[in-house]
């Protein structure tokens, strides 16, 4: 059937009852409706590829679908349509041109930008890409999979955030807020897209509260105490932790190559530490008889469940074990780090002392940075720290 067809006129067209209707656009060659049985309706094109038959002719007869009524109007239709014969004119099918659109749209959805980011950008310049990887395929993955990343707005991204902090609470929509906003920055760096949907993004509640606790030296010896019974290797980290003052990352990740020899210090690498630069950590006589107590084993972690192959893990578990021994409430691992400088400062460890030895950056110090610098002032601030621990 054929038929000069009108948006009203594709409106009222249906089918006999039990019967299927096709109808050609009169005004444009090719271009068909498809009503099924049930009322749907969906538009193709027909088509014969220039220089693709016998002697140069025509090829065969082909159909190719344009999609389906209303989401695709009678106007959008013959724009599709005529596109599509054109192609076929110029000796081109306009399948093959659908198939190289369907798979670079498949190229540039969420899950495949999102692997190679991890492979490219999170294992390249994040110690802890593992976590990144975790939470991106647990949380953004299920929820973002085959959505190009160019359809991704500031909406889209706030209804995951309200559904992530619903089910699984504000934390974990907290840390996958830090990684998508790491994911669209590195997308719209690479050109994949030309802005972050999540840029100045406002959400107060998700923010980062500065925390104050600060473990009296009674709470911290029970922790001491809890961690003698814990034994190797979260009792080591945890003691370790009290003694340099260092971030659990630094000390969980330790490795035989770190150690500088005849020192009695280790070097964090740049790669590893927060501030991008190596960090040289002198050990204390306690903290030396831990490292030195530590077990030999054949790979390069010294605190480690797996023989060295992989650093430790499973810190919540071995943390809610240690507030059961210690019986100290309300304290995370990193309070460890502040307290330490806290208690140094009592001591009388001049506050420019203990920056260095934390690894925080100066600011206002000129020159060009020496990781040896007040390496004397570090290891007093330590030994005298540590001499409460001996």
């Amino acid at each position: 059937m054929k038929k000069k067809l009108t948006e009203i006129a594709v409106q009222k067209l249906a089918p006999e009852a039990g019967k299927r209707l096709e109808v050609f656009d009169t005004l444009t060659p090719g271009l068909a409706l498809r009503i099924t049985e049930a009322g749907k309706k969906s538009w193709s094109v027909m088509y014969r590829v220039a220089g693709r038959g016998d002697g140069g002719n025509r090829g065969a007869l082909r159909r190719m679908t344009l999609g389906a009524y209303p989401l695709i109007d009678l106007k959008a239709a013959r724009d599709k349509a005529r596109a599509a014969i054109d192609l076929a004119d110029r000796g081109d099918d306009p399948a093959d041109q659908r198939k190289d659109e369907l798979r670079q749209k498949g190229e540039r959805v969420f899950e495949v930008i999102c692997a190679r980011f991890i492979e490219l950008h999170a294992k390249a310049h994040t110690v802890k890409w593992r976590d990144t990887e975790r939470l991106l395929n647990t949380y953004v993955v299920p929820e973002w999979k085959s959505k190009p990343i160019d359809t991704l707005d500031r909406a889209t991204a706030h209804e995951l955030l309200d559904e992530i902090a619903m089910q699984h609470g504000v934390g974990a929509a907290r840390e996958v807020r830090k990684h998508i906003t790491k994911f669209f920055n590195w997308a719209v760096d690479r050109g994949l897209l030309t802005a972050s949907p999540v840029a100045g993004m406002r959400r107060p509640e998700l923010g980062y509260v500065a925390r104050e606790r600060v473990l009296t030296m009674d709470e911290l010896k029970a922790i001491w105490a809890a961690a003698d019974k814990m034994g190797y290797p979260f009792g080591p980290m945890v003691r370790l932790l009290i003694l340099t003052a260092q971030r659990r990352a630094e000390i969980a990740n330790l490795e035989r190559g770190w150690l500088l020899t005849g020192q009695q210090a280790f070097e964090v690498p740049a790669s590893h530490y927060k501030t991008d630069r190596p960090q040289v950590v002198p050990l204390s006589a306690p903290a030396l008889a831990i490292v030195e107590a530590l077990p030999q084993t054949s790979g390069d972690f010294l605190l480690s469940t797996t023989a060295g192959k992989v650093p430790v893990s499973g810190f919540s578990k071995a943390k809610a074990r240690i507030d059961k021994l210690s019986k100290v409430e309300g304290w995370t691992l990193h309070d460890l780090r502040r307290s330490a400088a806290t208690h140094m400062a009592r001591l009388g460890t001049p506050q420019e002392h203990i920056e260095r030895v934390l690894g925080h950056a100066i600011e206002g110090v000129a020159g060009t940075y020496n990781r040896y610098s007040y390496l004397d002032e570090k290891r007093a601030a330590l030994d005298l720290w540590g001499a409460q621990w001996a």
